[in-house]
């Protein structure tokens, strides 16, 4: 009776087992789908960015694009080897491979006019096409709203990404990084004068609209250049129209000439006897960074610019008291 039973009861129970073990597997089978739509819904969004301001603030933000025009030009300019290391390049940013991103669509291609604009019908066949204008803005003196402008590209980045608490996280602790800067050049009140020689007679000269105008500005620091400048943040002087501003003289490597190439032509024809620089009064700037960035850019050149300015000040402080003191 006993056995019966038990053998009764065996069948039974298996079917039990076998209805809950059923039950468990739709339940996560259900579970699992719903993670993977969550996961889809969360999952990273592929991009393509043909402007490099919009592509390393992906990245600085954790969404690096997909492709990216012009990645061997950027690498040269800011002598930076492997800036976007998981980014495909799309070729010469002014004429990019359209087949190879064809190839592989993303789902967004991000542009800054007006660069690009004439090929958006043909971007359009490949995907969906957002633009952001960024600089050309230099005639708006008001240079705070350059830096407003690049934090409003990062939150926009970042809800693109799905992801805007990554955008609100890096503006945060950009502008953290900032103001320590800024209180360490708190002594500073001199204006400077961001310069780049392009030959022995000519020189290009920053400010507003150019990143290096806008972290001067953002650093509480004097820019020596009042006069008008190109749409693009910078225009070429001539010797003659630099040779009587009184400043500390900032000179940015050429991202395209050999490195040490500003001393050389420092030390060569005319620039040598620009009153700043008979005065021991500059400083040359490794250039690590593009000048028409964003966020990103912005920290390399400022923490460049402290740097020096926080060891000249000290060398000069240095060479004074030994002056003082008749050492």
């Amino acid at each position: 009776m006993y056995k019966l039973k038990y053998r009764n009861a065996t069948p039974h129970l298996s079917a039990l087992h076998k209805q809950a073990i059923l039950s468990i597997t739709l339940l996560v089978s259900l579970l699992i789908s719903n993670v993977s739509m969550a996961s889809d819904e969360n999952s990273e969004v592929a991009l393509a960015a043909f402007d490099f301001a919009i592509a390393e603030t992906l990245n600085a933000i954790g969404y690096p694009p997909k492709f990216l025009a012009g990645l061997e030009d950027y690498e040269t300019y800011a002598r930076q080897d492997g800036i976007i290391p998981l980014a495909t390049n799309l070729g010469y940013r002014h004429l990019p491979n359209l087949e190879l991103l064809a190839s592989l669509p993303p789902q967004h291609i991000l542009i800054s006019p007006p660069a690009h604009v004439s090929l958006i019908p043909k971007l359009r066949e490949i995907a969906d096409v957002q633009e952001y204008l960024l600089y050309n803005f230099s005639d708006n003196h008001d240079e705070q709203n350059h830096w407003n402008v690049l934090e409003d590209l990062t939150r926009m980045l970042g809800n693109l990404v799905n992801d805007p608490d990554a955008s609100e996280y890096y503006i945060e602790q950009t502008n953290s990084h900032f103001d320590d800067l800024k209180r360490q050049l708190n002594h500073i009140d001199k204006p400077l004068l961001i310069v780049r020689l392009m030959d022995e007679r000519h020189a290009r000269v920053h400010g507003n609209g150019s990143v290096e105008g806008m972290v001067l500005n953002r650093l509480g620091l004097q820019n020596a250049w009042q006069e008008e400048l190109g749409q693009w943040g910078f225009k070429t002087v001539s010797a003659a129209s630099v040779f009587d501003i009184n400043a500390k003289l900032i000179f940015l490597d050429s991202p395209y000439g050999p490195e040490g190439g500003q001393r050389q032509l420092i030390s060569d024809g005319q620039w040598r006897h620009w009153p700043s620089i008979q005065q021991n009064n500059y400083a040359i700037l490794p250039l690590d960074f593009w000048s028409w960035g964003g966020l990103p850019a912005a920290q390399r050149f400022a923490d460049s610019l402290v740097k020096q300015l926080i060891e000249s000040d000290i060398n000069g402080h240095s060479s004074r008291s030994s002056q003082i003191t008749g050492e």
